[in-house]
């Protein structure tokens, strides 16, 4: 398992210092503007990453105008922005788009219950009038995100509309901040017990079904030359990801011995749904 901690405190110190300095605006040039995802956000999600999605129901106005002007942007011109740019661009979109998907089928109690909900081609970039390029949730989180950017940090900051998945930020992404705020998200992910629960010393550690699903993509960047333990490549290279994202000793030194067994415990797929009182 790499030692990173040194160039970890300085790199990651740099970022976050970025990640708080005030900004006048969510505008970023050439990018785009997610002030109005930004405010949408603010107003239907809470602290825990659930939606009001009743209240959305009963007023898409905004969540429609913003994936309407998103779209105008054009595909072609996004993948010539800078990496930080399109990242943020793409993950607020992608999230614009979950939530429609939910609000269109709402009242429902999971993602599960909707055919295809993960194929529906849900974004839809127009040229001259006419469809030019329609996206799913899958196409953005494969071949718009992971598939060019290969960061593996996109995925515990991608909403699953679900109890058991990242928690959806309450802050729109942008290109000035995308970097701080995929880290801030990797970090919170792995210090949550309800996602990771880690205790050395333990015959068994259980960690979210999401390194299981994704766990090859982890492999670019945390893949270690010698397996840890009897240990995949692909979990060796979650295990080092979380080792290196816990950023505690203890944990570190346990999770390099590999005597223990990894347990996926069942995935949650129940709604994110913010019941406010009087809804």
């Amino acid at each position: 398992m790499r030692n990173r901690r040194g160039f970890q405190r300085y790199f990651w110190g740099c970022v976050l210092c970025l990640f708080f300095l005030p900004a006048a605006n969510l505008q970023a040039a050439p990018g785009f503007d997610h002030s109005a995802w930004d405010a949408f956000l603010k107003k239907f999600v809470n602290e825990k990453g659930d939606v009001n999605y009743q209240a959305v129901k009963a007023d898409p106005s905004g969540l429609h105008d913003y994936l309407k002007n998103a779209v105008v942007v054009g595909s072609a011109t996004i993948s010539g922005w800078p990496r930080e740019e399109a990242i943020a661009y793409w993950l607020n979109v992608y999230h614009a788009a979950l939530i429609t998907l939910v609000v269109e089928n709402y009242p429902v109690t999971s993602v599960q219950r909707i055919p295809g909900f993960w194929d529906i081609a849900v974004v839809r970039f127009s040229l001259d009038g006419k469809d030019s390029e329609s996206f799913s949730l899958n196409d953005i989180r494969r071949k718009c995100l992971l598939g060019v950017y290969h960061d593996e940090k996109i995925h515990l900051a991608l909403s699953l509309a679900s109890k058991g998945g990242p928690r959806l930020p309450r802050d729109a992404f942008t290109g000035p901040k995308m970097e701080g705020q995929l880290f801030l998200l990797a970090r919170q992910f792995v210090r949550d017990p309800a996602f990771v629960d880690i205790e050395p010393g333990r015959k068994k550690i259980r960690i979210s079904h999401l390194f299981k699903w994704y766990g090859q993509d982890f492999k670019l960047d945390f893949g270690i030359p010698e397996p840890i333990g009897k240990f995949s490549p692909a979990e060796s290279a979650v295990l080092s990801f979380l080792a290196h994202y816990l950023a505690d000793e203890a944990k570190e030194e346990f999770l390099q011995n590999g005597r223990y067994k990894i347990e996926y415990p069942m995935f949650d797929w129940s709604l994110n749904d913010w019941k406010t009182s009087g809804t």
